[in-house]
């Protein structure tokens, strides 16, 4: 539990990506035990290289504070805003800094292992002293060294020791400054009632796993990883994008309060039944969801999908501890198809590698995952897995309105050489390679501009704005602190995509939009100003797009569409 020093009631604010409310103590994440860093030093022979290990994450430090300083502004949170201003002068604090130098310099040892120890000997300082002001002032000093080890260090959960269940023995916010989706899939998601994370995009793969899951989370929430410690009382309002350190009863009984009459509002609404989605001049467009679970299939035709148009196959691996057989793969499929009854599934093939990488399978370390090998590159490069995937999937063909995604093309000779891979597997299975419905995922721009080589090959293509949209303009979409440069509605986006449907359109090829950019109801009539004509997006988007585009012409949308383009 926190100090009586430390009780202080803060109000935090981020970005809500996966609605809802909870109440609990805080468990916080961090990538590292710090006894084992104290006990496993090494001694260090070069100590001017270990000393520019110490600058980098210094520096790399003082960049963060400074970061969450100026985006804590104007946000009325004075009273945060002043700490971190506090820890930046910590860090520029040459007597704390010489300390740590003289220590690393006499005793020879590793940098991790020293500030460790000083942790360690600053802990049992503070502990002794009666002035609860002066020891609040060990958080600061905590939260400081914390920081450097983090940008020391790259460990992730599976790495430090930390348990799926030994940790988590009661309901809490699971509070992190930065989570993989790694991390996330190996969390006992049971015990877990809220998630806050200091820095994440909504682009990333961590918000989207978290929206799959339901998980009332807030992201982009500057501060939440000093300021909330182990034991807090934390009030997270997943609604509003709102965080409260040690709420008073009051707080916590208005917030169920409103999670209750949401709940409610959201049961009274029946979109099962909806209307079709036709605009005012008579233009149909299909509505239809982006999953990754049962309980988003069945959300998906509550909210009344037309079916799936994107199923993340790797969202269901990351769930599991272990590889699934390819029979409790098939029945996940299975379930999912008859949860949508007759209506369309489409399944993306194992997107894996970058930030989505299950502990079970082999990953090699890149320089740079997300320009590495991942989707079918990472497929063609496990034969095996591959295997087993497809007999998983390709039966389903035969019964059931199944299509098939390929994740990450970018040359022609991916979709040739996966393609000679499923059809050997359809004749080894006994299907008919005419049942099948293959496309590919239009991602990357050397395959948005190059359409015309994969049209005759494929029966359709879905267009992912996320990845195309961090390619196109060298924007990561992991990274909060460019939001700026992710702009799926911009022009040249836009041309892009009218590009890729005019040549869909050409060779008679159905083309979607599968991206975050689908649930944006403005973004969306965009898109079907472009010429599409199918949209696929989180199920609860769908009553809000769908109501847009019904209240408008065809003709309006492209009139949009050229003063957008301008």
């Amino acid at each position: 539990m926190s100090t009586p020093a430390n009780r202080i009631r803060r109000k935090l604010s981020g970005e809500s990506v996966s609605p809802g409310a909870a109440a609990a103590e805080a468990l916080l994440f961090t990538p590292f035990a710090l006894d084992a860093l104290e006990i496993n030093s090494y001694p260090v022979t070069d100590i001017p290289a270990e000393l520019e290990r110490f600058h980098t994450a210094l520096h790399k430090s003082r960049f963060q504070l400074r970061e969450i300083y100026l985006r804590l502004n104007g946000k009325k949170s004075a009273d945060v805003q002043y700490i971190f201003k506090i820890q930046l002068q910590l860090l520029e604090d040459a007597s704390l800094l010489t300390e740590l130098k003289h220590e690393l310099l006499s005793r020879r040892l590793n940098i991790e292992h020293i500030i460790a120890r000083y942790m360690r000997i600053l802990q049992t300082r503070f502990a002794s002293i009666d002035d609860e002001l002066l020891r609040s002032k060990f958080f600061d000093i905590q939260d400081v060294c914390r920081r450097i080890l983090r940008n020391l260090i790259h460990i992730h959960i599976e790495h430090s020791g930390y348990s799926k269940t030994s940790h988590i023995e009661k309901e809490v916010i699971f509070v992190a400054e930065k989570l993989l989706p790694s991390d996330l899939a190996l969390l006992d998601l049971k015990k877990i009632m809220g998630i806050i994370i200091e820095e994440e995009s909504c682009f990333s793969h961590v918000a989207v796993m978290l929206k799959s899951l339901s998980i009332p989370a807030v992201i982009n929430t500057p501060g939440a990883a000093s300021l909330i410690h182990n034991g807090d009382n934390v009030l997270l309002d997943a609604y509003s994008g709102t965080v409260v350190i040690w709420p008073d009863d009051n707080e916590i009984n208005a917030c169920k309060e409103k999670k209750e009459k949401i709940l409610l509002r959201d049961a009274a609404k029946t979109p099962r039944h909806a209307k079709l989605c036709v605009t005012t001049d008579g233009r149909r467009v299909h509505l239809e969801a982006n999953i990754g679970s049962l309980k988003e299939a069945r959300e998906a035709l509550h909210y009344g999908t037309e079916g799936v148009g994107l199923l993340r196959s790797e969202l269901y691996y990351m769930s599991l501890g272990k590889e699934p057989s390819i029979e409790e793969e098939r029945e996940f499929y299975l379930s999912i198809a008859d949860i949508l009854k007759r209506k369309p599934l489409t399944i993306r093939l194992l997107d894996l590698g970058a930030d989505k990488s299950p502990p079970f399978l082999d990953f090699h370390k890149e320089e740079n995952p997300q320009l590495g090998i991942r989707g079918v590159r990472y497929l063609l490069a496990n034969p095996e897995l591959l295997h087993r995937h497809l007999c998983a999937v390709i039966p389903l063909c035969k019964s059931h309105h199944v299509k098939i995604l390929l994740p990450f093309v970018s040359l022609p000779e991916d979709l040739h050489n996966i393609l000679h891979f499923i059809y050997s597997v359809c004749k080894e299975q006994g299907v008919n390679k005419s049942r099948l419905r293959i496309g590919i995922m239009v991602e990357i721009p050397a395959a948005a501009l190059n359409m015309r080589s994969f049209l005759s090959k494929i029966s359709f293509a879905s267009i992912g704005t996320n990845d195309l949209t961090q390619y196109l303009f060298a924007v990561s979409r992991e990274d909060a602190n460019l939001e700026k440069y992710r702009q799926a509605a911009h022009p040249i986006m836009l041309r892009l995509i009218k590009k890729i449907s005019y040549e869909a359109l050409r060779y008679k090829k159905k083309i979607s939009v599968c991206g975050e950019a689908a649930s944006n109801p403005s973004t969306a009539a965009l898109l079907v100003g472009c010429g599409i004509t199918t949209l696929s997006m989180h199920p609860s988007s769908i009553p809000e797009v769908r109501e847009t585009i019904n209240s408008l012409s065809f003709t309006s949308m492209r009139r949009s569409l050229r003063k957008a383009l301008l």
